[in-house]
C-alpha cells in the first residue's frame, strides 16, 4: 500500500530448477536480465509497468540456463550499452567481480544501481 503513494518500483524474479537448468524469469518495469554463455548474451523479458501503480501484465517465460552460464540482472541505474566480451576474462571471473565492473563502468550517475550475477556451475 505504501508503494502506491510513491511514484512505484520495478522488480525482476528468477527461478532456477536446477535439475534441468530452466530458468523462469519475470519482470516488471525498467529493469534488465540476460543470459550469458561462450560469448553470447540472450535478453530476458520484462514486461511495461510501474509496481505499486500499473502492471498491465506479470508474465514468466522459461529460458534454458546453460552449463557455466551467467545470469545477469541489474536495475536502469546501469547503462544497456554493455557487453561480456569487451572484458577478456571477464565471464571467468568470480559473480562478484562480474557484478562490481559493471556497476564501476556503466553507472548512469543519476540512479540507482544495483546488479546481481550468478553462474551455474557445471550444470545437470
Amino acid at each position: 500500500m505504501r508503494m502506491a503513494a510513491s511514484r512505484g518500483g520495478v522488480g525482476a524474479v528468477a527461478a532456477l530448477d536446477i535439475d534441468s537448468g530452466r530458468l523462469a524469469y519475470a519482470g516488471v518495469g525498467n529493469i534488465s536480465g540476460s543470459l550469458h554463455h561462450n560469448g553470447s548474451s540472450k535478453g530476458l523479458v520484462s514486461h511495461n509497468g510501474t509496481l505499486g501503480a500499473l502492471i498491465r501484465r506479470f508474465q514468466a517465460f522459461d529460458f534454458q540456463w546453460a552449463p557455466d552460464g551467467i545470469l545477469v540482472m541489474h536495475s536502469d541505474g546501469i547503462r544497456s550499452k554493455w557487453s561480456l566480451a569487451e572484458y577478456p576474462g571477464l565471464a571467468q571471473a568470480h559473480p562478484a567481480i562480474i557484478a562490481a565492473t559493471l556497476a564501476r563502468d556503466f553507472d548512469r550517475g543519476r540512479d540507482d544501481v544495483t546488479v546481481l550475477a550468478a553462474r551455474l556451475e557445471g550444470g545437470s
